[in-house]
């Protein structure tokens, strides 16, 4: 599988991935310096718990699936 990765921002270029999971990580690494998450009970949130999904939405990020 191959994963094209869209900055929603439009600072950075298009990039393959291949796989989601690779995504993810590279996603969660880029950003660990600025993560400040939280939860309910004010208990710090490892960035790396996050899913693609998650650390998409919170970096404005997107994804497509362009082979399988």
């Amino acid at each position: 599988m191959q994963v094209e990765r869209i900055d929603l921002q439009g600072e950075f270029d298009t990039k393959i991935f291949n796989s989601l999971e690779e995504l993810r990580l590279m996603l969660c690494t880029y950003h660990s310096w600025d993560w400040e998450g939280v939860d309910d009970n004010d208990n710090d949130i490892d960035i790396f718990t996050l899913t693609l999904d998650e650390i998409c939405d919170y970096g404005e990020w997107d994804y497509k699936i362009i082979n399988k």
